[in-house]
Parts: C-alpha cells; structure tokens; sequence
C-alpha cells in the first residue's frame, strides 16, 4: 500500500495537497511502515479527533442500545 501511496503523488501533474505528502516520496518504506504503526499509540492520535466518535456514530450507537434493551415482543 504505501508503494503505491509513493507511486500516485509522482505520478501527478501537480504537486499534492498537502505538501506534507511530498514527504512520503523521499522516505524509505521502513521508516513509513515503523511511523504508521507508532501513531495508533501515540498521544497526538489520543487526543485528536480521530479518537472520538462523530455525531453522528454516537446517535447511531443510541439507536441500536435503544433496539437491543427493547422487549423483543414489541417490535
């Protein structure tokens, strides 16, 4: 996967948005798979907003508690 996510950028007429992303060119694979699986564990992933459920996932798991503590005779 990472190849590819090397290959697609250069292969662009333009540069890729982020800049960010011109990063992944120039770096060895080894680094990338080492940094990739550091992240999950990492503070920075703890306190941003990909560890907390969206609005909308939130009302959706309501939803389905609300079904599961229904008698099943009322549905």
């Amino acid at each position: 996967m990472l190849h590819l996510i090397q290959q697609n950028p250069a292969a662009m007429n333009t540069p890729p948005v982020p800049r960010a992303f011109t990063t992944l060119q120039a770096l060895p694979q080894g680094l990338l798979v080492a940094a990739i699986r550091r992240f999950p564990k990492s503070p920075t992933a703890a306190h941003s907003a990909l560890n907390a459920p969206s609005p909308a996932t939130a009302a959706e798991l309501e939803r389905l508690a609300e079904q599961l503590r229904a008698p099943a005779g009322t549905r």
